[in-house]
């Protein structure tokens, strides 16, 4: 994710133009899928672990968006290993970019598919991690760990800008109807 650019002033909207755009947006188009998740038959529960070595300030700002995804209960995450199930470590990695950049990063996150066969079927496994970049550590926020989370999840970029996945940082802490649709496509296709 990239950091908030100068937004333009955006014009007033009168109650009778919400009402309207609420009932042509009805229908909600889900936040892109990552295609390494996508079709995949992945079980909605991860445990999670924390890099050693990462600041308690990162260790909350995660929290904050294990919470935030949790309370949609379509995903469950939870602290602790796991030796067979879905996996998710949440770290840090230090990657300053050129004075000269005109945008810089400030996380990384995403699948590991590991998918086996055996006479009892296939398993899907998610190894996933979510890492803030501290080089930038005073632009790191509860709305960066949401994105890099959400990647780690399977979720991928979106083109709104009310999106927790939308590729440059604007603040959003609070995942949109499009990022829950994105999540059910991923987690609630086999019920």
């Amino acid at each position: 994710v990239f950091p908030q650019l100068p937004q333009p002033s955006v014009p007033a909207i009168s109650a009778s133009q919400t009402s309207s755009e609420s009932t042509a947006s009805a229908h909600v188009t889900a936040t892109p899928v990552e295609s390494i998740v996508s079709g995949k038959s992945l079980s909605s529960t991860y445990h999670y672990q924390f890099q050693t070595g990462l600041s308690t300030t990162n260790q909350t700002l995660f929290k904050q968006a294990i919470a935030a995804y949790n309370q949609t209960g379509i995903v469950k995450l939870i602290a602790g290993t796991s030796k067979n199930g879905n996996t998710l470590t949440l770290g840090s990695y230090s990657k300053p970019m050129p004075e000269s950049a005109q945008t810089f990063e400030l996380g990384h996150g995403g699948p590991q598919i590991t998918e086996t066969w055996s006479a009892l079927g296939t398993s899907v496994v998610n190894h996933a991690s979510a890492q803030f970049n501290v080089a930038y550590q005073s632009r790191l926020s509860v709305a960066v760990a949401m994105h890099e989370l959400g990647h780690a999840l399977g979720l991928d970029h979106s083109t709104s800008k009310t999106s927790v996945m939308y590729p440059v940082d604007q603040g959003v802490s609070q995942l949109s109807a499009e990022d829950l649709a994105g999540l059910k496509k991923i987690y609630e296709s086999k019920k």
